[in-house]
């Protein structure tokens, strides 16, 4: 797909496009003078191979950078919608059970016998009745904080309670009445403007209240949604650190229903529901780059069609990031270039470039040996001119093994940002998850018929299969818990919601978390067993939550524990959380886990990690304060992993203001690599800076080159050329030195290793390995021979002073002796 209409919002591309172009106008001027040399070098071949090769960093570099910006723009439309999604997955539970409460149920059955012209002794009664029933819904708004408001309306539509005193409402026409009082469905969920809430869009779920004998319609219950409360807090985490993207839910037509930045996009706007290729858009007068999604649902809940939209500014969407704070541990850089580490595609085009250059410094190599076995003196010029084609070829790899390396530290980047936010989605999938739990227990403890069976000292068996029965419809319902019981004030079960567990009725629990419960002082409190193997989930470690059960007094005379079901639900939330491809299969090698603050597994989606294992993990990771994240690059089990971590910080009231503290940290794992793979890379050649000779001082040209790692050289006028890439013929019977013969201007020309006469164990690579021909005279007949070497390196021009105590060395062309060049300086080797 075509990009570079968007390259002038690019920084990243424009300064390659600029450096790329600065060395276009090096090259054509180097063709021109080349043309002109006296050898007539031409690069233009050279130029063109590096052109073409242009485009494929360019391309990638392009769809990089955006891609980034577009898939930030995704994950985060995708996780407002989501989120949302699950939440309101668990309002649906809650218009279904509640409409079934008891003393709901009571209330419309005591209106319906009551006789109206009754005296005021049964006037006081009703008004008794509707306070208390006012007093229970106000209990289950401060569990489920997640209602502004909860009514009670009769079949006709009059309000006969409600927990907002401040709605002057008293008589509704709103049609989810007739539709709660008649639907076959298990509950209504609407999202419109309503008499019921000051005429303000509003998400209500409601439903019929039933006589539980005949099933005749007695009322219809409401639960009005905070819905605008609960999007900024999605919007509000979600644009925390990117707060020029705008997050919307929209209609299914388009219509913008809630908004991050409502000054900006105001709700009742629109916007497209659908991504066109280029997902860009005009709003305001402005370009936009947007992302469109529609939810993955939730246990086959889908909501009303709503979309997720996240929307950012074109000039603003591909701004170069400053270095993120967490690549500052040490593996990062040594890990993210590693070549071995590389995309294939970005292996190929280093190795490409490699090629071009390689194929430049042989030429360059060959030209120098050329002037040097020219007749006469040799061309300042030109010698100064293959130098500098030598080094705009060595400047503009350089740029292409920096845009390379760049780009794939980038890609590292993305894999750690994308971890981390993960990783802060799956935390925040927990804590939501779980506040739903701590709700639940408390509210089942006010259950009328609980406290009234415990009220007595000894439950009977008629009270016994009462809580059971009540017990069981609960657990059907909910299925995020394994089983459900009722303890009496001295800690023993009296009730199951799994008749297969009647045998621990009777059985006290010993646990200490039971006796904390009997002791709590208000409805709001709830305990929380540790995350450790329970008898009540077959010896698998969960959590319990359990909530005091008191009697009309006030007195604390039993306790509910609830068992969540740990295994399966922890699991599923880190499977949701984990990246999908195109298959909806999670990535080879790629897992989750959440864990405590000493490193111990409390769920795993890995068969390499078990639940109750203890990890050695960074202490960075360990005090991750609550809400923080984290990514970074470590080990683990011999292979490198990009990890991200988030703590938990809880959700409303809970983990923050409601006592309750326990600190998990999810983490998600995404392989990069085995360790034993990675080695410090050193470059084969250093920088060699070579004696200099002042003007009337005698000269050699030599032309250098590389065995194993040491610089060798031979005297310029000695030699033929360099070739690469060169097919060896064996010969039979050869010494171990001689690798074969190649063809050479009509001659079989022998190659010999001088790695092999070194002492090096060594074999001979085509594709990297260069062959240096030599001349010789003998016997009057200029004779070749081949040399394999590593690499050629440069054609210096050294003061015969320079070489050794044996100046005369070079000057006897039958003398195969060694010569030691003396450099001016000690450093200039080295460095």
């Amino acid at each position: 797909m075509q990009r570079n209409h968007l390259i002038n919002y690019m920084s990243d591309v424009q300064n390659f496009e600029k450096n790329m172009s600065t060395l276009s106008g090096k090259w054509d001027l180097l063709t021109l003078l080349g043309s002109m040399s006296n050898i007539g070098m031409d690069t233009s071949e050279t130029r063109k191979a590096f052109e073409d090769l242009l485009d494929e960093p360019l391309l990638r570099l392009i769809e990089e950078t955006f891609n980034k910006s577009l898939n930030e723009l995704e994950s985060k439309a995708q996780t407002a919608i989501d989120i949302l999604i699950r939440n309101l997955f668990e309002r649906t539970a809650d218009i279904g059970f509640l409409a079934t409460d008891d003393d709901i149920r009571d209330y419309l059955l005591f209106l319906h016998s009551a006789d109206m012209s009754a005296s005021e002794e049964m006037r006081e009664i009703k008004i008794k009745k509707k306070e208390a029933l006012t007093g229970r819904f106000r209990e289950y708004v401060a569990k489920y904080s997640v209602y502004e408001n909860i009514i009670l309306l009769d079949t006709k539509g009059k309000v006969l309670v409600q927990l907002d005193s401040a709605n002057p409402i008293t008589h509704s026409k709103d049609p989810l009445i007739q539709e709660s009082l008649h639907t076959y469905q298990g509950y209504v969920e609407t999202f419109s403007s309503s008499d019921l809430t000051h005429q303000k869009p509003s998400l209500i779920y409601s439903y019929r209240v039933s006589n539980p004998e005949t099933e005749e319609p007695l009322g219809v219950l409401c639960l009005i949604f905070r819905f605008e409360n609960e999007l900024q807090s999605i919007f509000r985490k979600l644009t925390r650190e990117n707060p020029y993207i705008a997050l919307e839910l929209l209609s299914p037509d388009g219509d913008v229903i809630a908004s991050s930045s409502a000054h900006h996009v105001p709700v009742g706007s629109y916007l497209s529901p659908r991504n066109n290729a280029d997902h860009q858009t005009y709003y305001a007068g402005f370009e936009y780059l947007y992302q469109a999604v529609k939810t993955t649902g939730y246990q086959g809940y889908n909501g009303t069609g709503w979309i997720g939209h996240a929307m950012v500014p074109l000039h603003l969407a591909f701004r170069s990031s400053s270095r993120p704070s967490f690549l500052k541990n040490e593996l990062f850089d040594s890990v993210a270039n590693a070549k071995v580490y590389y995309p294939q595609e970005l292996k190929d085009i280093l190795e490409k470039a490699k090629k071009i250059q390689s194929e430049l410094d042989i030429t360059v190599w060959n030209g120098n040996v050329q002037i040097a076995n020219a007749i006469g003196h040799e061309s300042p010029f030109t010698k100064a001119l293959l130098s500098e084609i030598s080094k705009t070829g060595e400047e503009t790899k350089r740029v292409f093994d920096h845009t390379v390396a760049n780009l794939n530290s980038a890609m590292m980047v993305q894999y750690l940002e994308d971890l981390k936010f993960q990783s802060s989605l799956a935390i925040d999938i927990m804590d939501r998850n779980l506040y739903e739990r701590a709700n639940d227990c408390r509210w089942w403890a006010l259950t009328t018929t609980f406290r009234e069976c415990l009220s007595h000292i000894n439950v009977s068996e008629e009270y016994r299969e009462k809580m059971n029965s009540i017990l069981g419809y609960i657990n059907n319902l909910y299925t995020v818990y394994s089983a459900m019981f009722i303890y009496d004030r001295e800690g023993t079960i009296v009730s199951v919601s799994n008749p297969s567990d009647n045998g621990i009725i009777g059985k006290k629990v010993g646990y200490s978390w039971a006796m904390e419960t009997l002791d709590l002082k208000t409805t709001q409190e709830y305990v929380v067993s540790t995350f450790e193997p329970s008898p009540y989930y077959s010896g698998r470690s969960t959590y319990v939550y359990n909530a005091c059960i008191r009697n009309f007094n006030e007195e604390n005379v039993g306790g509910i524990g609830i068992v969540f079901d740990a295994e399966s639900q922890f699991e599923a939330m880190l499977n949701d959380t984990l990246p999908k491809d195109e298959h909806h299969e999670i990535p080879e090698g790629m897992f989750a886990l959440f864990i405590d603050r000493s490193g111990r597994v409390i769920s795993t989606t890995t068969a390499l990690i078990r639940v109750g294992d203890v990890l050695n993990l960074p202490v960075s990771v360990l005090e991750l304060t609550p809400g923080q994240s984290d990514a970074q690059i470590i080990p683990f089990g011999g292979v490198y992993y990009a990890l991200g971590a988030t703590c938990s910080n809880g959700y409303r009231e809970y983990k923050q203001s409601d006592g309750y503290d326990n600190d998990i940290i999810a983490l998600l794992y995404r392989p990069i690599g085995e360790v034993q793979a990675i080695e410090a890379e050193t470059p084969l050649q250093r920088v060699y800076t070579y004696p200099k000779a002042n003007g009337t001082e005698e000269t050699s040209e030599i032309s250098t080159f590389f065995v194993g790692g040491s610089l060798f050289a031979v005297e310029s006028k000695n030699v033929v050329c360099s070739l690469a890439h060169q097919e060896l013929t064996s010969i039979l019977h050869a010494s171990e030195y001689n690798l074969g013969v190649i063809s050479y201007d009509k001659r079989m020309v022998s190659v010999i290793s001088l790695a092999k006469l070194l002492g090096m164990e060594k074999k001979y690579d085509k594709e990297s390995d260069t062959i240096i021909l030599v001349k010789a005279v003998i016997e009057k007949q200029v004779v070749y021979l081949g040399f394999a070497v590593d690499a050629i390196y440069s054609s210096p021009e050294i003061p015969l002073r320079s070489i050794s105590q044996y100046s005369n060395v070079l000057k006897n062309e039958n003398s195969l002796t060694k010569a030691v060049i003396i450099p001016d300086n000690a450093e200039d080797f080295g460095n």
